[in-house]
């Protein structure tokens, strides 16, 4: 169960910590957080209609299933594979991303946020392990 805890608190600071940040050509930096994208030092042209991934609506609600998991049998479980795969396709967002900056002649960053999920992942999903096969 601590192992569990641990793993939602980690995640849980994730999602406040930049997960990627990219310098575009022009000092155009995104800062991808899992609510939204900050961009700084935003020009006139910027499209404004595609700064707002919710990357941490699916790591939330398997945080959700891992915190039911103290109560409910085999949620736990359930809630940290699915974050494994929450997980999975935040890193190809950001693989994609480090691409289009490095297209854009930008800096590429991996964020705090990142490695906290990962390891904040990796942390509940041993819990969650170890919880399934304590004697009932």
């Amino acid at each position: 169960m601590a192992l569990i805890a641990a793993g939602v608190v980690l995640t849980a600071t994730a999602m406040v910590l930049p997960w990627y940040s990219t310098a575009y050509a022009g000092n155009v930096e995104v800062v991808v957080r899992a609510w939204g994208t900050e961009v700084v030092n935003k020009p006139g042209d910027w499209p404004a209609g595609e700064l707002s991934p919710w990357y941490g609506l699916p790591v939330a609600i398997t945080a959700a299933l891992m915190i039911a998991g103290i109560w409910v049998e085999r949620a736990a479980l359930a809630g940290a594979a699915a974050q494994v795969g929450a997980v999975g396709i935040t890193s190809v967002l950001v693989v994609s991303e480090r691409g289009h900056a490095v297209e854009q002649q930008g800096d590429f960053a991996i964020g705090f946020g990142l490695l906290f999920l990962l390891i904040g992942t990796l942390t509940a999903l041993a819990g969650a392990i170890a919880v399934q096969r304590e004697p009932a």
